[in-house]
């Protein structure tokens, strides 16, 4: 199918070509998109991996009750179960303007559509992974080591380093990455809430299912979409070797 895919994408009504790569990459909107895709992603794949870090580790490192963990792990992975518009409009039914929140606060917090929506979007469509990648790794990793950098006299900070954050360093890329693509390639968020911030996603959809349609445009900027894929694959290959074994 990809091999098709790019074979379409250089298809003319006149044969063969790069004139739909040299219209989509030079009209009006893609550049914009394509960078409000990047930036919001990646923004949010950070945050995601920041907030999945503090809930792994209340799990594995904290004296809080099993209830609590219990609840904490249950509601890290709850996203998982519901398609991504969903989140869209879970987000206007909380803050919008006749929102639950809206009503409770006497006035809206904040403007749901454009970059505000789509960064609480992708957050809770990407913490689950990131939540699921940090704390099994985490679960891997020996805790005697925090008592071997105490006795060590080691303070604080160098302790949570060596012991937690180094070990983690290949997963919490991993988690960066793999919460990056899975924004990036998501069009059920920007669907409700993407409001008049264009992104990639939108604009593959306008151009294989718009008013009117062009799929050879829009498979070219399907192939645009796979860059960010490819370039994920090849650093995840390359950051397994940062991962700790499952037989340590």
């Amino acid at each position: 199918p990809i091999i098709r895919l790019l074979g379409e994408s250089f298809v003319l009504d006149t044969g063969w070509g790069m004139e739909n790569y040299t219209a989509v990459l030079t009209g009006k909107g893609f550049a914009e998109a394509f960078g409000n895709s990047i930036i919001i992603s990646l923004t949010s794949a950070v945050i995601s991996t920041v907030l999945a870090f503090f809930l792994a580790y209340s799990i594995q490192y904290t004296n809080l009750g099993a209830k609590y963990k219990k609840l904490i792990r249950l509601l890290a992975v709850l996203p998982m179960l519901l398609p991504t518009i969903t989140y869209g409009f879970a987000i206007i039914y909380s803050f919008g303007k006749q929102g639950l929140l809206t009503k409770l606060f006497g006035r809206q917090l904040f403007d749901i559509y454009g970059l505000k929506g789509l960064m609480i979007g992708y957050i809770i469509y990407t913490l689950p992974i990131s939540f699921l990648l940090i704390n099994n790794t985490m679960g891997y990793i020996d805790k005697k080591f925090l008592i071997v950098s105490r006795v060590m006299g080691d303070h604080a900070g160098r302790t949570f380093y060596q012991t937690i954050l180094r070990p983690l360093s290949g997963t919490l890329a991993a988690s960066v990455i793999q919460s990056f693509f899975l924004s990036f390639t998501d069009f059920g968020i920007p669907a409700s809430v993407g409001g008049r911030t264009e992104v990639v996603a939108g604009r593959l959809y306008n151009e294989m299912l718009g008013s009117v349609p062009n799929f050879n445009k829009g498979a070219v900027v399907a192939m645009m979409m796979l860059l960010p894929s490819i370039i994920s694959i090849l650093v995840l290959s390359y950051l397994e070797k940062y991962n700790i074994p499952n037989d340590v």
